[in-house]
């Protein structure tokens, strides 16, 4: 049986990573937490074949330490690196992107020795991973569901917990989510199905009318989680288009409907959903509310706005702190790995070229996320946005109001600095104006 050592701390890309390897070539790996550990194993066993390793964990240069141990003993052991390295040694190997399990897979095979022709082809896993929190919004499934139990190192046993079409209680789901269970399992067979059956209930439950504000918020965030993901793991394809629009177009609908800016940021800050779907969905409610004082009636505009900050942060689905970094000072002083300094400096042009692969993507949303740092190159960020396109502009002053708030919310204080900072942060004439739509709104609460 092959030896592979896999250090990574983000647990979503271990467990990721761990279950495809196991799913196509049959491998179990090793699991340590840093470079210590791993050289403290090569003590005992030197012929391991694999390490896969996160270039950094927290402030321990993990790769280069395993590197430089390998090189020195002359082992016969080769490295994927998680992330970029600066001039990798002749047995490392770079994926950049550690959500790119096929590439590791295909990798790891040739390793191995495997003809990577016949990996995908003829080997396929039986049982696909599922959050268990999909299912907290469903009251049936459309697939018999599962739970593994390890049988052996090499072994896993799978024990159908929810029959097909048979209802079942929420307060199930909860116990297991509180034992700290993450992943039900769904037949590979029927993946597909149950990926359409989800998106769809959920798209449901959004344009439910009966449902009030909180509701449609938590139904949102949920469905972000869902299509995110499942937009990383399988791209754009009609379920995954489909369910993106419906939270689209109910972010908008929330405006609509409850137009009063500071109760509408109240409940989306205070809800339980995500961060990055905060973010999103509070950009666009600020964005709006400028447009609004701007008499922008154009909802075509409306609706790209909602469209960008729905994607803007999708690259940092796994990497949610990078997120918070929001200028060049923030990400030179941040003790960031190549590849995540890296990630953060082109991230935006990174999006805009990704949303590309949208097939009805609107026009010109590509160009407000590649500008929503402030550089029209989408690399670094820039506080001279005078040049940009006035939509441009207004996403810009709305993400960095909101990037604010949750500063503020973080780290204690009252938010009613934002609109100066702004002010002195963006000089220029149109900006001025726009900033100035924002404050309309919030003299208005004031008085």
């Amino acid at each position: 049986m092959p030896q592979i050592v896999l250090i990574e701390d983000n647990k979503n890309l271990n467990d990721l990573i761990s279950i495809n390897l196991n799913a196509y070539l049959g491998v179990d790996l090793i699991q340590q937490n840093n470079a210590a550990d791993t050289l403290g194993l090569l003590t005992i066993l030197p012929n391991v074949d694999l390490i896969i390793t996160k270039d950094k964990v927290l402030n321990e240069e993990t790769a280069r330490i395993i590197e430089k141990y390998i090189n020195d003993k002359n082992l016969d052991t080769t490295i994927i690196v998680l992330g970029k390295l600066r001039q990798p040694g002749p047995n490392t190997i770079c994926v950049e992107d550690p959500r790119e399990w096929e590439k590791i897979v295909q990798i790891t095979a040739q390793i191995l020795g495997l003809n990577t022709n016949d990996v995908f082809k003829n080997i396929k896993p039986e049982y696909i991973p599922m959050p268990v929190k999909y299912f907290l919004n469903l009251d049936y499934s459309c697939s018999d569901v599962f739970i593994r139990i390890r049988k052996s190192p090499t072994e896993f046993q799978f024990i159908k917990r929810i029959h097909k079409g048979d209802p079942y209680l929420k307060e199930s789901i909860h116990r297991y989510l509180e034992q700290g269970l993450e992943y039900f399992f769904v037949p590979e067979s029927e993946q597909k199905q149950f990926s359409i059956f989800l998106s769809n209930k959920l798209v449901e439950k959004m344009e439910n009318p009966n449902h009030n504000l909180a509701t449609r918020i938590q139904l949102m965030g949920d469905s972000y989680e869902v299509a995110t993901k499942e937009i990383i793991r399988l791209g754009f394809n009609s379920e995954t288009i489909q369910l993106t629009e419906s939270i689209i177009a109910n972010m908008i609908k929330n405006f609509t409907l409850d137009n009063e800016m500071a109760n509408l940021l109240h409940k989306v800050i205070n809800s339980k959903t995500g961060n990055l779907f905060q973010r999103c969905h509070m950009i666009s409610i600020v964005a709006n509310e400028c447009m609004r004082n701007l008499k922008i009636k154009d909802m075509s505009i409306y609706e790209k706005i909602a469209f960008a900050s729905f994607f803007h942060d999708i690259l940092f689905l796994d990497k949610e702190q990078l997120s918070k970094i929001n200028s060049q000072k923030e990400l030179d002083e941040a003790d960031l790995s190549e590849g995540d300094w890296d990630l953060v400096f082109t991230h935006a042009l990174e999006t805009a070229q990704f949303i590309q692969r949208h097939p009805e993507i609107p026009y010109g949303i590509d160009e407000i996320i590649k500008h929503h740092h402030g550089s029209s190159s989408g690399k670094g960020f820039s506080e001279s946005i005078d040049t940009l396109p006035d939509v441009s502009q207004i996403f810009i002053i709305a993400h960095q109001f909101v990037h604010q708030l949750f500063a503020f919310k973080e780290g204690g204080g009252r938010p009613s600095p934002i609109v100066d900072e702004l002010f002195k942060k963006y000089t220029a004439p149109e900006a001025i104006i726009i900033i100035k739509s924002l404050e309309k709104t919030l003299k208005k609460k004031k008085n």
